[in-house]
C-alpha cells in the first residue's frame, strides 16, 4: 500500500492524530504539536464520518483508547505495589486494569464527538459547523471524566502548554476550557484550509493566525502585569521519604526525624511559615491533642508549621494539612476531593465482589470522609488556601478557596506513587493552570518532588526535581485580583452547549420550512 493510500484511510488518520496529540502532555518541549495534532481528526470527519453509526462510535473509541494509552503509560510505574503489602501477580492485575481499563472507559468518551457530528450532517454538511460540533463534543468528553464515584479527570488537552504561560494565559478568562477549546478551535481552522477551495482557504489560515497572535499578544500583556499585595517567606521541606519507608511500622519516626532535621538546618529568622508535604506524619492520629512534638518543633523554632496530617475523629479518617503553632492545631482543613481506589472504594459493594483485589489498595483499613469546607488560614499578614494532591486537578476547588478569600494558595501532596513517571509533570502543569486561572501565588509542597513555587502568573520561579531531597527558600506573594474566571467559573462550555442547541433549532426549522415547501 502507498503512502498516498495510506494516508487516505480513516483509521490510519485517527490512531495519527491520537499518537501526536498525546505527546505533549508526556514531552511538554513539543507543547507547540498540540496546536495541529488534532487536524488529521478533524479532516477524517469532514470527510469520512458520513457513514454508519457503528462505524462512528468504532473510529471514537479508536481515538480515545490511542490518545489515553499513550498518555496513561505512567501506570507502569506504580509496579509494584508492594507498600500496601500487594504481592507481585496482584499488582501486574492492579496496574493493567489501572492503565488500559482507565484508557478505555475515558476512550469511549470520545465518540461523542463522532456521534455528534454523525447526527447533525443531515441537518447541515457544512464544515465550519461540524467544527463547531466536534470541538463541542469534545469538550464533552473530557468533562464527562470528573464525574461519578470514578472521577478522574486527570488528562486535559491544554496541559501539554504549562511550560508555554505566554500561550495560556486565557485561563484567567476561561479557565482551563478555555485553552482547550482554543487550541481546537485553531487545529479545525487548520483541517478546514486542507479542505476548502483556495479562496476560502486563505480565509481560515488568516483566522487561524489572528486568533493564535492575538492569543499571544494577551499572554505577552498579561505575563508584564503584577497584581500583589504582601508577602512571605516560606521554606518548603521535600523529603524524599520512600513508599516502604513512610508506610512502615516506624514511618512515623523516619518522617519526622527527617523533615524535621531539614527544617532545622535551613530555617532562619526571616522564615515565616514551614510546609510539609502531604501526610508528612504518615500515623493516623485519635485527635490533634496526640501532636506535642510537632507543637514543641514549632515552639523551638518560633514559626508555624503547615503539615499533611492523617486524622481519626469519631472513627472517621481525614486527610488534613493542619497549620501547628506552639498552641497546638491552629487550623485544620479536610481533603475535599478524595482519590478513588487510595482513599476511598467507589462502588465498593460490587466492585469488591467482582474485583477483590482492589480493596487492598487503601493504605488504612476503612475509607476516608471528605472535608466540606476550604478553611481560610492566617498566615504571616495574609489568606491562605489549601488544596491537598489530587484536588489539584480540580479547577473549581481551587476557585472556591480563592473566592472565600485565600490570597494564596498551598498545595501539598505526596506523588511518591508515581515515582519519576511522566505523570510528576502532569500534577504540576494542572497547579500552574490554577494559579493563572486565579491569579495566586501557588506554593507546591512534595513528599518526593515536584515541589515548587508558581507565581501567580502560571511561571515556575523554583522547584525541587522528582526524587531530590531538599528545600525551597523562598519569598511568595499575596494577591487580591479578581479574575474573570475566578468570578464567572466555567461558563465557556455551558455557553457552547447552549450556542450548539440554539444553531441545531435554527437548523431543525429551516429544514422543516423547506420540507414543507
Amino acid at each position: 500500500m502507498s503512502f498516498k493510500n495510506l494516508v487516505a484511510k480513516p483509521w490510519f488518520l485517527i490512531v495519527v492524530s491520537a499518537v501526536l496529540s498525546a505527546l505533549p502532555l508526556t514531552f511538554s518541549k513539543l507543547f507547540l504539536l498540540s496546536w495541529f495534532s488534532f487536524v488529521p481528526l478533524f479532516y477524517m470527519i469532514f470527510k469520512y464520518n458520513d457513514t454508519k453509526w457503528r462505524v462512528c462510535f468504532r473510529r471514537g473509541f479508536l481515538f480515545g483508547f490511542v490518545y489515553h494509552v499513550c498518555i496513561y503509560y505512567w501506570f507502569l510505574w506504580f509496579y509494584p505495589i508492594d507498600y500496601v503489602g500487594m504481592g507481585s501477580a496482584a499488582s501486574l492485575v492492579v496496574v493493567a486494569l489501572a492503565w488500559f481499563g482507565i484508557s478505555a472507559v475515558h476512550g469511549i468518551l470520545w465518540c461523542i464527538p463522532l456521534l455528534l457530528c454523525r447526527a447533525v450532517q443531515k441537518l447541515s454538511k457544512n464544515s465550519l459547523f461540524l467544527s463547531f460540533v466536534c470541538i463541542v463534543g469534545i469538550m464533552c468528553s473530557q468533562k464527562l471524566t470528573s464525574i461519578s464515584e470514578l472521577s478522574f479527570p486527570w488528562v486535559r488537552i491544554a496541559l501539554g502548554q504549562y511550560e508555554a504561560p505566554v500561550l495560556i494565559q486565557s485561563a484567567s478568562i476561561w479557565g482551563i476550557d478555555g485553552v482547550d477549546i482554543l487550541i481546537l478551535v485553531i487545529n479545525a481552522l487548520i483541517a478546514l484550509c486542507v479542505v476548502y477551495p483556495p479562496q476560502k482557504r486563505k480565509i481560515a489560515a488568516t483566522i487561524a493566525a489572528s486568533i493564535f497572535v492575538l492569543n499571544l499578544g494577551f499572554g505577552i500583556i498579561k505575563l508584564n502585569t503584577q497584581s500583589i499585595n504582601g508577602e512571605l517567606n516560606i521554606l518548603s521541606i521535600q523529603g524524599s521519604i520512600s513508599q516502604n519507608d513512610k508506610w512502615s511500622s516506624d514511618g512515623d519516626r523516619i518522617c519526622y526525624d527527617k523533615y524535621s532535621s531539614l527544617t532545622k538546618e535551613n530555617i532562619d529568622t526571616d522564615t515565616d511559615v514551614i510546609i510539609w508535604p502531604e501526610s508528612a506524619v504518615p500515623k493516623v492520629y485519635r485527635n490533634e491533642g496526640a501532636l506535642k512534638q510537632y507543637k514543641k518543633l514549632s515552639a523551638e523554632l518560633d514559626t508555624p508549621i503547615l503539615v499533611g496530617i492523617l486524622l481519626r475523629n469519631d472513627g472517621e479518617h481525614t486527610n488534613n494539612t493542619a497549620l501547628i503553632t506552639s498552641d497546638g492545631v491552629m487550623y485544620n482543613y479536610a481533603k475535599r476531593q478524595l482519590v478513588p481506589f487510595g482513599e476511598y472504594m467507589p462502588y465498593e459493594e460490587a466492585l469488591s465482589k467482582i474485583l477483590p483485589v482492589l480493596t487492598e489498595l487503601n493504605i488504612i483499613e476503612d475509607d476516608y470522609v471528605p472535608g466540606k469546607d476550604t478553611i481560610i488560614m492566617e498566615i504571616g499578614g495574609g489568606k491562605v488556601g489549601n488544596i491537598i494532591c489530587f484536588e489539584s486537578i480540580y479547577p473549581h476547588l481551587s476557585r472556591d478557596s480563592v473566592n472565600d478569600g485565600a490570597e494564596l494558595l498551598v498545595e501539598v501532596t505526596n506523588d511518591s506513587w508515581l515515582k519519576d513517571s511522566p505523570a510528576m509533570h502532569q500534577h504540576l502543569a494542572h497547579g500552574v493552570f490554577r494559579s493563572i486561572e486565579n491569579g495566586r501565588y501557588l506554593v507546591r509542597s512534595a513528599n518526593s518532588g515536584i515541589s515548587a513555587v508558581i507565581d501567580n502568573r502560571g511561571r515556575v520561579v523554583s522547584q525541587l526535581g522528582i526524587n531530590e531531597q531538599g528545600i525551597i527558600k523562598d519569598t511568595v506573594y499575596f494577591s487580591n485580583e479578581q479574575t474573570l474566571y475566578t468570578i464567572t467559573g466555567d461558563m465557556l462550555f455551558p455557553l457552547c452547549c447552549i450556542a450548539l442547541i440554539v444553531l441545531i433549532t435554527i437548523f431543525i426549522i429551516k429544514r422543516k420550512k423547506t420540507t414543507d415547501n
